[in-house]
């Protein structure tokens, strides 16, 4: 087979993949993304020439805006490291997308991760834009081996509950419930941020 044609058929699928990411994400099963974004991570990859390390760059800054990326941050730091990687290879520059901001994405979750030498609140305090408290529980590897499973089984016991106002509070007591099944105690967001008013 050609290898534009295969390369075609790859940036296709990609696409495809991205527009059912997206469908997830709106219909609040963003989780579902997860083993989407590594199939397409590895398609990325394999694109030809043709599309240049800046077409990867922007493909992989596509599947990681459709990622929850604190549920999956390693994962989501080595689609940011390729894009990087790539962004650094490219002749090509973009207006939408620069080497400093994946730096920057790529540093705060470096901090989100290492538990062992950044606390809570230095997390916090190197990251104001995240406002919300959140569980610690949420920054460990153990998190993001699990949440896959968590997600699938809280999402079947959802069912077809409409998503709309108020689902949140549905959602974390279901969450909450298979998490204790298998012995982890997690405090959701309105157990974190008693003052905020949730929908």
């Amino acid at each position: 087979m050609d290898k534009s044609v295969n390369s075609e058929k790859l940036v296709e699928t990609i696409l495809a993949n991205v527009e059912v990411m997206r469908k997830n994400a709106e219909e609040m099963r963003i989780w579902k993304n997860l083993p989407l974004a590594k199939e397409t991570f590895e398609l990325i990859k394999q694109v030809g020439d043709d599309e240049g390390p800046l077409g990867r760059a922007m493909g992989c800054e596509k599947v990681v805006e459709k990622l929850s990326e604190y549920d999956a941050p390693r994962f989501t730091l080595e689609m940011l490291r390729y894009e990087l990687e790539q962004l650094q290879k490219s002749e090509e520059k973009s207006d939408d997308l620069t080497e400093e901001e994946v730096k920057d994405h790529i540093a705060e979750l470096e901090r989100f991760i290492d538990v062992e030498h950044v606390s809570y609140k230095e997390y916090k305090e190197k990251n104001p834009h995240r406002h919300l408290e959140f569980d610690e529980i949420e920054r460990t590897p153990l998190w993001e081996e699990i949440n896959q499973e968590i997600e699938a089984e809280t999402d079947a016991l959802l069912g077809d509950e409409p998503r709309g106002m108020g689902f949140c509070f549905g959602y974390w007591s279901a969450k909450r419930g298979v998490l204790a099944k298998r012995g982890i105690e997690w405090c959701d967001p309105q157990q974190m941020n008693p003052r905020v008013m949730f929908d």
